[in-house]
């Protein structure tokens, strides 16, 4: 493994040289208080310390400037995710890797992907190399579910529907549709909206493990940013309602059991990253960062996101995110749900 950037230190945790001091990296101070959830919710228990591993590899795009799944080398973003897994759980060999992020393969694993617009989006070559794992692994094709809210992207992101043998992949409404019962479990409901049943592990596609496989984005003007916490708005059935309190949802959100306690990994689709919000098909704003980011604690792993994507904005001449993606801050220091504090986080390059 070669240091690009980052490295680590008992004494500091996640240090970068030519990036933002301790100073901006602090935890932020958080001010805001909900407008929904005034009563607050459950406080979960953050690990010690929390890995991410970040896998770079130039030649995982066809260097054409091209910036969809087509223009990916399939070989060589197999080659990057056996290398993240291994390294994320501290495993010699992938399939050890795969045996610890999948306890028992005879489970259904749901992935779920980000083809809500069509400029960026979770890419099917990238998918491909976690369901040859999960297949290897031992997971039967037609226990693995890839599903969104929508479809808009899925033709560009190599995918083909499919609700009948093999791997499953469709939206939520193709997949058994939303279930009401979840809510019951939430600490606070989120008012107006149902979970997926695929998540909800309701119906003949509900599953019991979870991937979770984002893009790295801006969200200017929303959250500041959309990686794997707000990728869950795509596992509900009404994520506009949400938004007038989106930095407070999110957090909410995510500490909800089915994602807590299903969540076997977070995988972002970094090969190409969109480092201001464009809501259409226009790449202009996209980067071809050929990237894969590799966690379990999605505070952490929402926390490195965010900072590459002001190191883009940074080149490209761009101010900070507007908002800031307080949600971050807020899932750690409220919720519990993860590290974003520099010192307990611990940043691998490969």
């Amino acid at each position: 493994m070669t240091d690009s950037g980052y490295s680590t230190d008992k004494n500091r945790g996640l240090t970068r040289r030519h990036f933002l001091a301790d100073t901006v990296l602090a935890p932020l101070a958080l001010g805001v208080t909900s407008l929904l959830y005034s009563c607050g919710g459950r406080r979960l228990t953050p690990p010690e310390r929390s890995r991410v591993v970040r896998v770079t590899r130039p030649d995982a795009t066809d260097q054409s400037g091209g910036k969809d799944n087509v223009n990916l080398d399939g070989e060589a973003v197999r080659a990057m995710v056996d290398s993240g897994i291994r390294s994320l759980t501290n495993k010699e060999t992938t399939e050890a890797a795969w045996e610890a992020i999948i306890p028992d393969p005879d489970k259904k694993v749901a992935i779920k992907v980000n083809c809500q617009i069509t400029g960026i989006y979770t890419k099917a070559k990238v998918v491909s190399a976690v369901t040859e794992g999960l297949i290897a692994r031992g997971v039967s094709p037609s226990n693995i579910i890839i599903y969104d809210l929508t479809d808009n992207a899925f033709a560009h992101a190599g995918f083909e529907k499919n609700t009948g043998e093999g791997i499953k992949v469709g939206t939520c409404d193709e997949l058994g549709g939303f279930s009401w019962t979840t809510w019951f479990k939430a600490p606070i409901p989120l008012v107006g909206n149902k979970f997926c049943k695929v998540i909800a592990g309701e119906g003949a596609y509900g599953c019991d493990y979870l991937i979770n496989m984002p893009v790295l984005k801006a969200l200017d003007g929303y959250s500041g940013v959309s990686i794997s916490m707000k990728n869950h708005f795509g596992s509900i059935s009404s994520p506009a309602r949400l938004h007038a309190t989106i930095q407070d949802s999110i957090a909410l959100l995510n500490t909800h059991d089915v994602i807590v306690k299903k969540t076997r990994l977070i995988l972002v689709d970094g090969i190409f990253t969109e480092y201001k919000w464009f809501n259409g098909r226009d790449q202009e704003t996209v980067d071809v960062t050929n990237q894969l980011l590799f966690g379990t604690d999605p505070v952490a792993v929402d926390f490195v996101g965010w900072q590459m994507i002001e190191d883009l904005r940074k080149r490209h001449g761009l101010e900070p995110l507007d908002p800031k993606p307080v949600f971050i801050q807020k899932a750690a220091l409220e919720y519990g749900l993860g590290n974003a504090d520099v010192r307990k986080i611990d940043l691998v390059d490969i």
